[in-house]
Parts: C-alpha cells; sequence; structure tokens
C-alpha cells in the first residue's frame, strides 16, 4: 500500500510540473448512478495535445445490494488512465467524445465491515482491497473558456472483487480548465 500511494504521489506531481503552455490541465466533478446506488467521481487531466490526456481519478460509490437480503457497501478507487478524443465538432468545437481506459486500485467495504447481517445470517463476503481495469467514455459541451458540462459512462471490471466483477458508473459533471 505505501508504494502505491509513493507511486500515485509521483504521477500527481509529475504531471502537475511538467505542464507544457501549450495545453491545459482540468479538474472535473461528476456524480450519478452507480449499480445498486449513487456514485461521485473527482478527476484531473494533464492535456497532452488536443486530443489525447492523462487521466486520476478518485471514486466513490454508496450502495446496497438488494436480494434476499438488503447488504450495503461502499467502494472507494483510484484510477489512472489514458483518453483519446475520438469526435469533435468540426466548426466552434463545442462538442467533443473521448474514449479511455486504464487500472482500477481501491477498497469495498460490505456491511460496514461486519460479517454478520441483522437477521444473523452470516455474509461469505469480506471488505478487502480490489483492483482491476475500467474503460470509460466522456462527452463534453463547452460552457466557455473555463468550463465543460461533462457527461461520464465508466464499465469497471474488478478481478477480486465480492461485489461483482463488473460495475458500471454513469454521471454528470462541470470540467473546469486549470491553465
Amino acid at each position: 500500500m505505501r508504494y502505491t500511494l509513493k507511486l500515485l504521489a509521483l504521477f500527481i506531481s509529475s504531471l502537475a510540473y511538467s505542464q507544457s503552455s501549450n495545453y491545459a490541465s482540468s479538474v472535473g466533478l461528476s456524480g450519478g448512478y452507480a449499480e445498486d446506488g449513487y456514485g461521485i467521481m473527482a478527476t484531473f487531466n494533464y492535456h497532452l495535445n488536443r486530443d489525447r490526456y492523462v487521466q486520476l481519478s478518485i471514486f466513490a460509490a454508496i450502495a446496497e445490494d438488494k436480494g434476499s437480503f438488503d447488504i450495503p457497501y461502499n467502494i472507494f478507487t483510484v484510477q489512472p488512465g489514458y483518453f483519446l478524443k475520438v469526435w469533435e465538432q468540426k466548426n466552434f468545437k463545442r462538442y467533443a467524445l473521448s474514449i479511455g481506459g486504464g487500472g482500477v486500485f481501491g477498497y469495498e467495504i460490505i456491511n460496514n465491515g461486519n460479517n454478520v447481517l441483522s437477521n444473523g445470517a452470516i455474509l461469505d463476503a469480506k471488505s478487502k482491497f480490489i483492483y482491476g481495469l475500467f474503460i470509460g467514455l466522456e462527452g463534453e459541451i463547452t460552457l466557455s473558456n473555463d468550463f465543460s458540462l461533462l457527461l461520464k459512462a465508466n464499465e469497471y471490471y474488478h478481478i477480486n472483487s465480492d461485489v461483482g466483477k463488473f460495475y458500471p458508473y454513469a454521471g454528470l459533471g462541470l470540467r473546469y480548465f486549470l491553465f
């Protein structure tokens, strides 16, 4: 865990201090649907050029599996990724669509860390560190020089999750360009 935090700190600091004067960095915040509940995502983008950027995201989901028993769970992840713009409006560059993907590292908390349900049933699932991959789609509508409306959809593949291997997120938010 300590090495993961050092790697993330190195990634963030290298992006922040190697900023080119030609391209912007941006931050975004979106909220919306996550499987069985709600999610929120904060992003930092380092734009390599007009069509490519690397992204570091932090995602949190608050949900409840409604099967035979209602089992609450939370997911907290960090996601380094790479995105490529695949479409942009020609005339005014007001609309854009990007696709990307990357890794997912985080922690899932099942039933608030308790393996016994309120009715006495014992859960087989455990709270633990999770990892995997994601693919994402981002739509962007420019509002001004500094702000854009962000439409975000990610599909996660958690290799070792007890909640489920595939986990979707779709959200709406704002992106602010720093430089």
